[in-house]
């Protein structure tokens, strides 16, 4: 009777070891702002629905294929601005930005006539500040 009693204990240490594990982290997922995927979904497709920022990631893309410099600082500042919106705090806008841009990255890399679809998107007009200056 004794070895059962102790087999209990144990099974029942187990159990409430194992929720009281549980618990606690989910408080520290939630406490870290979530997994939040299902947000995460959400907001890309929010971004991805925005013209503005897809096409100047592909415009970038399409003039780093041209062999062209990039103003990256400019580039960089004008995509923090357009994603701040999309902020939650926990760096959702870095996440999603990181998505986004391998999505353009893709399409532009996809593009067969990159030269005509630089033109085609008008990039040197819509972002002529994308191209690096040379001094």
């Amino acid at each position: 009777m004794r070895k059962l009693s102790y087999i209990a204990l144990f099974i029942f240490g187990l159990l409430l070891g194992a929720s009281l594990a549980y618990i606690t982290l989910q408080k520290v997922i939630a406490s870290r702002g979530g997994i939040g995927m299902h947000g995460f979904v959400a907001t890309a497709n929010k971004v991805l629905q925005q013209r503005e920022i897809t096409e100047l990631l592909i415009c970038s893309k399409l003039a780093m294929n041209a062999g062209h410099k990039i103003d990256n600082i400019s580039l960089n500042m004008r995509l923090n601005t357009l994603l701040k919106p999309y902020d939650n705090g926990h760096q959702r806008a870095f996440y999603v930005l990181v998505y986004i841009k391998g999505y353009a990255f893709g399409v532009a890399n996809s593009i067969k006539d990159k030269i005509k679809a630089y033109d085609d998107y008008a990039c040197q007009t819509q972002y002529s500040w994308l191209l690096k200056q040379e001094h």
